[in-house]
């Protein structure tokens, strides 16, 4: 990318919007992962038990690569 062209984005502005919607992957995917597992609740789902992983996984990458340092 052409950065004299384009510029670059703030580290402020990647970190504020992309680091909550990593936190709040992590934990919804946390909670669907209790949930299917019977920890929370009475039920247990299949479907909540492969969901939740992946969710979590997510927002685990995500919050990742937003908090990783920049060149």
């Amino acid at each position: 990318m052409d950065e004299n062209r384009y510029g670059v984005t703030p580290r402020w502005k990647i970190l504020a919007f992309g680091l909550p919607v990593a936190i709040l992957l992590a934990a919804a995917g946390v909670y669907l992962s209790l949930v299917s597992w019977g920890v929370i609740g009475d039920e247990e789902s299949k479907g909540l038990s492969v969901l939740g992983p992946l969710v979590a996984g997510f927002g685990v990458a995500l919050g990742w690569v937003v908090a990783r340092p920049r060149r």
